[in-house]
């Protein structure tokens, strides 16, 4: 099998990005943000393990000045776990990747409904959860909980799920787009009751917070996009995900992101797959690379290291 070194890889990124993995400090320590950056970097993945922040087989810092946010406002680092889905902005330079905002992206928040009559399948919010092998905590039948991993088609993969105290909103987070049965819009194919014109244009990011009922999520609030120009404008997106069709090329978007692929990229051998996407983002993501990454947590664990260490299976070329 043929080994290459990790800034292959991640081409997409240039030097300066890559270079982010060379640094580490400990979760918590304060450092300050580098002079000399070259642009914004997205990030969208599994936080898989610290030294500050490992997502996407990249270390991202954490600065004086990092925001650290959920889906209800603010949070301390110490609330950063293993296993959860991180959006990231980071600034770039030759120090490496310092994060200007983290963002804890749980797809869902909910109840746990588990229907023992369909073989144990849970589900929050209307929504299947799939457990991958290694996911940390439980889907307990009628307790609230966050929900991290990443859209697969209508389901969620989750990497974790965290309990919560009974009585708060539910949350839905992904690409909002126009339901099969039925008019109206929704996440995942779950309804938002609302007039669209409150919504997000379709295929576009949406997180809405509001009261689960028989007939959908109908919301409080409804918060647009993912990234918010904290790191200035992207310049370059590393995504972590499944590939959902669409009619029009390339043919493929990630599933419940809301960002589109450039229309000449080439993602039909990673159709089935679990794939790490790095390159370039100028409104349209002209990814380069695509790995191919385990899906158990636990082995997602150890290639990320790997992957930090230098040496990694290849990845597909996109282009």
């Amino acid at each position: 099998m043929r080994k290459i070194n990790r800034r292959v890889i991640l081409a997409g990124f240039g030097a300066s990005a890559v270079g982010a993995c060379s640094s580490a400090i400990e979760l918590g320590e304060a450092k300050k943000k580098p002079k000399g950056g070259i642009g914004g970097t997205g990030i969208v993945g599994t936080l898989t393990d610290f030294g500050s922040l490992i997502v996407n087989g990249l270390r991202v810092q954490l600065s004086d000045g990092t925001e650290i946010t959920d889906a209800f406002g603010s949070i301390g680092a110490d609330r950063l776990a293993v296993g959860q889905s991180l959006t990231i902005e980071a600034s770039s330079s030759t120090e490496g990747l310092f994060a200007s905002r983290v963002h804890v992206t749980h797809p869902v928040i909910g109840r746990v409904i588990v229907d023992e009559s369909d073989g144990g399948v849970a589900q929050v919010n209307g929504i299947e959860i799939l457990p991958e092998a290694g996911m940390i905590g439980q889907l307990r039948n009628g307790a609230r909980v966050a929900v991290s991993g990443v859209w697969q088609g209508n389901r969620i993969v989750a990497s974790r799920v965290d309990e919560l105290p009974l009585g708060g909103p539910s949350v839905l987070s992904g690409s909002i787009s126009p339901l099969l049965t039925g008019a109206g819009v929704g996440i995942g194919a779950r309804r938002i009751l609302t007039d669209s014109s409150f919504l997000p244009a379709p295929g576009s990011y949406g997180t809405v917070l509001g009261e689960e009922t028989a007939q959908g999520l109908a919301p409080d609030r409804i918060i647009p996009g993912r990234f918010t120009g904290a790191a200035g404008p992207l310049q370059a997106l590393s995504i972590e995900g499944y590939l959902d069709p669409i009619d029009a090329a390339p043919f493929y978007t990630i599933a419940g992101l809301g960002h589109s692929f450039d229309r000449d990229v080439k993602l039909a051998a990673l159709k089935e797959k679990r794939a790490i996407y790095s390159g370039a983002y100028d409104g349209d993501f002209r990814a380069e690379t695509g790995l191919e990454v385990a899906q158990s947590l636990t082995e997602r664990r150890a290639a990320m290291k790997a992957l930090l260490q230098g040496e990694i299976q290849s990845p597909v070329f996109l282009r």
